[in-house]
């Protein structure tokens, strides 16, 4: 099994150290760094300073945008981080989330998404990109031979998913976690894969959530469901398993928890969701979606070896949305959870 680890550190930069390293040593595969300039510092500053204090994990960007950046600052930066750090880096890139909606733009669509990608991958193996009606490429006098840097796109729809499936090395998939949900996202990247000439083995599938620790998992699901919902309102709905009935009420959902000033920082924000998912009905819906990660760390652990069975083997966590509780959040992770998948 692989375990990513996605931390929004809002704190002072020189705490970071301290949680790239307990990540680092636990065998953590991947530790994802927030692209959203809003709230957190510098990406590329920060994924240097990251790659310095680890020697295992590779580096992503989760996520970065193709509206914040020409294709050749992102290259630029992959390609240095590269160098940095020689094959653990990986660029994590979607239509745009917090980095855009929370200075009041709107995300790319993803024809936007596909071409930025082509582009950036181009210029990675120094060939000549096509961006915009423009041609350039990298100009360096150096650049690093084998790069291998993987592109990989969060995904909550079939349009999505089928770009990924065409240009993309994997994808981070939010999509729910319930066998039927499961099922529909395997048909997707077959059908997808075929229509590209691909062989879905070649891409990375990872599935993208959150635990919600407690004394129990009947204790934890009264804090926190474990299951996010923002990425199923971006774009188009359809095709996205959402009951036409419960549609107008998860648009609600979403409206009244988008709020960039409360949304990464409310203490109280995981209680606030469950209560409103009630009033709106979707509770029992949410929770058919969500992967079951609650409880004690041997809890999570065990259901975690369920569905690795089921092949779902690698793992995103979101973690912590209040900046007090993250450090602990990453400690019963790293040093509760871990140990019991015995990671290689």
């Amino acid at each position: 099994m692989k375990i990513a680890l996605n931390v929004l550190q809002q704190g002072p930069l020189s705490d970071g150290p301290e949680w790239w390293g307990l990540a680092d040593r636990a065998g953590v595969d991947v530790i994802g760094l927030p692209d959203s300039p809003a709230l957190v510092q510098e990406l590329y500053a920060v994924a240097a300073l990251c790659a310095e204090h680890t020697s295992q994990a590779r580096i992503m960007t989760s996520v970065t945008n193709p509206r914040s950046r020409d294709p050749s600052v992102t290259a630029s930066g992959l390609l240095t981080l590269a160098e940095i750090a020689p094959g653990r880096i990986a660029c994590g890139i979607g239509t745009g989330d917090s980095a855009l909606w929370g200075v009041g733009l709107r995300p790319a669509t993803v024809a936007q998404l596909r071409e930025y990608i082509l582009a950036v991958k181009a210029l990675l193996r120094g060939e000549e990109a096509r961006y915009h009606r423009r041609k350039f490429r990298m100009q360096w006098s150096y650049l690093p031979d084998g790069a291998d840097i993987a592109v990989v796109v969060p995904v909550s729809g079939p349009k999505v998913l089928r770009m990924a499936c065409e240009v993309a090395d994997g994808m981070l998939l939010s999509m729910g976690f319930g066998p039927d949900n499961v099922d529909y996202v395997r048909s997707l990247v077959a059908e997808g894969c075929e229509a590209a000439g691909r062989d879905p083995d070649e891409l990375e599938l990872w599935w993208n959530s959150e635990i919600v620790f407690g004394d129990s998992p009947t204790e934890a699901l009264s804090r926190g469901m474990g299951v996010s919902t923002e990425w199923l309102t971006m774009g188009s709905l359809e095709g996205k398993q959402i009951p036409d009935h419960l549609k107008q009420a998860l648009l609600q959902f979403n409206a009244d928890t988008h709020d960039i000033a409360t949304d990464y920082q409310d203490e109280g924000r995981q209680q606030a969701h469950i209560d409103r998912a009630r009033e709106l009905g979707l509770y029992d819906w949410l929770l058919a979606r969500a992967p079951g990660l609650w409880g004690r760390p041997e809890d999570v652990a065990r259901r975690l070896r369920e569905l690795e069975a089921q092949g779902m083997d690698r793992w995103m966590f979101y973690v912590g949305r209040s900046e007090s509780d993250r450090m602990n959040q990453l400690r019963l992770i790293c040093d509760g959870v871990l140990p019991r998948l015995n990671l290689d």
